[in-house]
C-alpha cells in the first residue's frame, strides 16, 4: 500500500548536481521503430537564404526519420533567428544613435539583456551593419 505524502514530508533539501553534457544524447532510438539509431549528417537549408546548415543528426535505419539532439536544435534554431535578421522579418528594435563626441553609443533596455553585468561582442556585417551579441560579463 503506498502512503499517502504531505507537504511536510518534503520539506527536506535535497542537492543534486547535474553534470553539463548529462542532456547531449549519445544514443538515441526511433520513436516509430523503437530501433537504435546512428549518427549521421545532415545539411538543412536556410528558408529565404542561399544558406544551409551542416548537423549532426541521429537517423533511423529502418525508417529513414532523422533527430537531433538539443545542442543540434539549439544551432538549427540560431540560423533560423539569423535567417530572419537577414531578411529583415520578426521583431525590429529601432533606437537613437548618440554621440558623445568621439563615440557614437545606443541604449538598449535592460528587460531585453536580461543581466546589467553584460559585455557587448560587436561584429560587423557591412559598414553600416552589425551583429550584436551581449554575454554575462566574468568577474
Amino acid at each position: 500500500m503506498q502512503k499517502k505524502l504531505k507537504l511536510e514530508d518534503l520539506e527536506e533539501e535535497i542537492k543534486v548536481t547535474i553534470h553539463k553534457k548529462a542532456f547531449e544524447a549519445k544514443k538515441l532510438h526511433c520513436n516509430i521503430c523503437d530501433k537504435e539509431m546512428t549518427k549521421s549528417y545532415i545539411d538543412v537549408d536556410i528558408p529565404e537564404t542561399s544558406l544551409s546548415i551542416h548537423l549532426e543528426a541521429f537517423r533511423c535505419q529502418e525508417c529513414g526519420k532523422e533527430y537531433l539532439n538539443g545542442e543540434q536544435a539549439k544551432k538549427l534554431d540560431r540560423a533560423f533567428a539569423l535567417s530572419n535578421v537577414i531578411s529583415r522579418k520578426g521583431v525590429i528594435y529601432e533606437r537613437a544613435g548618440n554621440f558623445d563626441g568621439s563615440n557614437v553609443f545606443v541604449r538598449f533596455p535592460a528587460q531585453m539583456i536580461k543581466s546589467k553585468n553584460v559585455r557587448a561582442e560587436i561584429m560587423p556585417i557591412s559598414s553600416s551593419e552589425f551583429f550584436v551579441h551581449f554575454k554575462k560579463q566574468k568577474n
